[in-house]
């Protein structure tokens, strides 16, 4: 069971990570480089979400893998709220985008 709410939370790490790491980045390249037909977004963007899908999902994962984590019960809760989350601050994003 822990396995499977490892994957989960790898899954929802890299979702969080992603988006937050090639939004972050995409808006420093901008601030630095301008907003010339949007090429600093994007490559702050293309750059930045794979970094932070990756750094994400291995986080998730080890967090909930690793020696001495809280129960299954402790895990599944923290995850649903991290989904919850995660869709909430994708909602508040998309409403006001």
């Amino acid at each position: 069971m822990r396995v499977a709410l490892a994957l989960l939370a790898a899954l929802v790490g890299a979702i969080a990570g992603g988006g937050g790491l090639g939004m972050a980045l995409a808006e420093i390249l901008t601030a630095i480089y301008g907003n010339f037909e949007g090429s600093a977004a994007m490559g702050g963007f293309f750059t930045g979400m794979p970094i932070g899908a990756i750094i994400g999902a291995v986080l998730g994962f080890w967090l909930v893998i690793r020696k001495g984590a809280p129960s299954v019960g402790q895990c599944a809760a923290w995850i649903v709220g991290a989904i919850v989350a995660t869709i909430a601050i994708g909602a508040v994003i998309f409403e006001n985008a």
